[in-house]
């Protein structure tokens, strides 16, 4: 199982599933270094979190970058003495599932504080005000687009490489599977957070795109899921602490996910069709009790 992401809230949640209750081999790929010390064996820190292989990503490269990191690091893993040079792909396949759990959240820039902001500073008084919020509201969108679009793309393109071939027309049989988290959100408009939300639709568009033709060519399924929100701390500190959100009750827990998951990767006929984008409905607590 390759989970993309895997040092976020959700990634350690499947990892944990996945790799030491289920006693399924993990490998994780991340941009975290893991062992920034080096005080220890990197394999150890890796076992220790539950993977049998942990693949570091570059943190600003272009998809491309991180389309190729993944290609050779889930090649490494699994065909340790295969040349880098070999295209023999069936030789190389060997996934159950690839699940990108890659994602981040930012808003739009507020224009009238970000211009005072500026304007109040004396140090920044030569600073073109206009040019500097155009800058800063452009690098939002490439930022929402490398962490939720980019590990989408890389995802899908290491799928078509190493997800197991069940054989094409989706059938009942071992295929793999590829999964997406997305946003129901991200469905309609969003207004105040334009890049996530344009990031989202277009994960949900290389979903709905890419999981008919995978299907047609090795039998594998792709399926993105879309929670309104993840119950993380990070999502918790953002909401009103005195239960007045009603955000609370449409959280949905990262272990629901994974269960999910886990039950779609060993049994292949429960899974929705391919291309499918499947919203996950919440029956939350602000205390976190209740479920999906």
């Amino acid at each position: 199982i390759l989970i993309i992401g895997s040092q976020g809230q959700l990634g350690k949640t499947l990892v944990s599933h996945f790799g030491n209750q289920m006693n399924w081999n993990v490998i994780g790929a991340d941009v975290v270094d893991l062992n920034p010390e080096n005080n220890e064996d990197d394999d150890i820190v890796v076992q220790s979190k539950g993977m049998k292989e942990y693949i570091s990503l570059p943190q600003d490269g272009s998809v491309a970058d991180l389309s190729v990191a993944l290609y050779r690091g889930v090649s490494n893993y699994l065909s340790p003495n295969k040349s880098a040079n070999n295209n023999n792909k069936s030789a190389a396949r060997g996934l159950d599932a690839i699940i990108c759990a890659s994602g981040g959240w930012m808003g739009d820039i507020d224009k009238f504080n970000f211009q005072h902001a500026i304007q109040d500073n004396e140090l920044l008084e030569d600073i073109d005000v206009e040019e500097e919020y155009i800058r800063e509201s452009t690098l939002v969108c490439e930022h929402m687009m490398k962490v939720n679009y980019y590990p989408v793309v890389a995802g899908g393109m290491i799928g078509q490489h190493f997800l197991h071939n069940g054989g094409g027309g989706g059938g009942n049989s071992n295929n793999g599977l590829f999964v997406i988290i997305g946003a129901s959100a991200a469905l309609s408009p969003t207004p105040g957070m334009l890049g996530y939300g344009a990031a989202k639709s277009a994960s949900h568009h290389f979903l709905q795109s890419y999981g008919p033709s995978l299907t047609e060519e090795n039998g594998s399924t792709s399926v993105g899921i879309l929670p309104l929100m993840l119950d993380t701390p990070a999502n918790r500190a953002m909401m009103d602490g005195n239960g007045n959100d009603d955000r609370y009750s449409k959280m949905v827990k990262p272990i629901h996910i994974a269960n999910e998951i886990g039950e779609w990767i060993k049994h292949p006929h429960l899974r929705p069709h391919s291309g499918s984008l499947v919203k996950v409905i919440a029956k939350s607590r602000m205390d976190g009790s209740g479920g999906a």
